[in-house]
């Protein structure tokens, strides 16, 4: 595990926690069908990370495993939000997976000593771009990090 600076002042000790697919709120129904999927595979899951399309509501699921890294996208069927939703995915093996960045700025503001933090998590294959910042929370930031450790020590 890491360590992370947490909230707006340092504290040196705080441990980095891996996200996990049971921790994430916005996954809804697909979280049943992603857990099933895992189980199933038998893969132990290091972290996971999802992004919400704001437009569509469409969910990419990332998940870093000890079989490679699974890309899942979960959308609905038809042509609208009110159809049925569908959870499709692959699995990366992860000698396959390439250039992976993880690109973070930090910098203390004011007196106080505040932080604001921006972490950005980048690969050309799979594509991958994750960002975050001080202004979502420390939760969205360690999801970041978590997410881009787990991927960057198991990479080929």
């Amino acid at each position: 595990m890491g360590r992370v600076n947490r909230g707006s002042r340092a504290q040196p000790g705080a441990i980095l926690r891996n996200m996990k697919i049971g921790q994430w709120e916005n996954l809804g129904r697909a979280r049943e069908l992603l857990q099933l999927q895992l189980g199933q595979l038998g893969c132990l899951e290091y972290a996971s990370h999802v992004t919400v399309n704001p437009d569509s509501k469409r969910l990419r699921v990332l998940v870093a495993t000890d079989i490679g890294l699974l890309d899942y996208n979960y959308a609905p069927v038809g042509g609208g939000p009110d159809s049925d939703w569908i959870l499709r995915g692959q699995a990366i093996r992860w000698s396959t997976v390439r250039n992976l960045r993880l690109v973070t700025d930090a910098q203390l503001v004011g007196e106080e000593g505040r932080t604001q933090s921006v972490c950005r998590f980048v690969g050309e294959e799979p594509k991958i771009e994750l960002m975050a910042n001080s202004d979502q929370g420390d939760t969205a930031i360690e999801a970041v990090l978590s997410f881009a450790r787990a991927c960057l020590q198991n990479a080929g």
